[in-house]
């Protein structure tokens, strides 16, 4: 049992490593999720602000137009009142003159303050699509150097994971299977030493027949508090708890 202890304190070696840079990678994948999240909501505002100016250049476009045939219509009663000679036509002409003037300076007005509005969205597009250019700029370099350390880290996983195999298959199914569930509960350590009769893995102290078992290695021992596989550190290499 201590060579196959022994091969179990390598797996976990190599465990560790798999597991350091695959969450290394979900780290540099989260990172990349997180930026092109990013500039999809900046281009998203860009739509948005753009859908708002669509909007009110519509309004002002219907104002405009209000605005041309009251204009017309204001013209061609002006022409109209040479040709009348009745005073009281004459009056009512002009009264409708006025109104006429009165609507269309209440929408010129109108369409100078939505004009002004119109350039304040436009000059705030064009500062967001700058802004998004930059963004899309930089994180293009930036994309391509975490891609690269990416493809890095799958090529080291791979060859790890070729090493674990080898590593594996010298192993008892059933001890690598009690191996990988404490592994996989203990935050990946599974193996640890045994120091002046404390367990290195949760730091209690080891009944004395334990401990002598533990020495001579006949047989897979657990910590009786944190269940992790206990050596002795003369036997294989130590190993820190994560």
């Amino acid at each position: 049992m201590r060579a196959q202890i022994e091969i179990l304190a390598t797996l976990q070696k190599v465990d560790r490593e798999i597991k350091e840079k695959t969450g290394i990678k979900q780290g540099l994948l989260g990172e990349i999720q997180a930026k092109e999240k990013e500039i999809l909501a900046k281009k998203q505002e860009i739509a948005e602000a753009k859908a708002a100016y669509a909007e009110k250049d519509k309004v002002r476009q219907e104002k405009d137009r209000l605005f041309q045939e009251e204009s017309k219509k204001a013209v061609e009663r002006r022409m109209r009142m040479g040709r009348i000679k009745n005073a009281k036509e004459l009056q009512a002409l002009q009264r409708e003159i006025d109104q006429i003037k009165q609507a269309n300076s209440e929408l010129e007005e109108e369409l100078i303050k939505l004009m002004e509005e119109l350039e304040t969205v436009k000059a705030g597009i064009k500062a967001k699509e700058e802004e998004l250019a930059k963004l899309q700029e930089e994180w293009t370099r930036k994309r391509d150097e975490l891609q690269a350390q990416i493809s890095g880290i799958d090529q080291a996983v791979s060859e790890a994971a070729t090493r674990r195999q080898t590593i594996a298959s010298q192993l008892a199914g059933d001890l690598i299977s009690r191996y990988e569930l404490i592994f996989s509960r203990r935050n990946g350590t599974a193996v640890v030493e045994v120091a002046g009769g404390i367990c290195q893995g949760c730091y209690m102290n080891i009944p004395p027949q334990l401990w002598n078992e533990i020495i001579k290695s006949e047989k897979v021992n657990l910590c009786p508090s944190c269940q992790r596989i206990l050596y002795y550190k003369s036997n294989v290499t130590q190993e820190k708890p994560a």
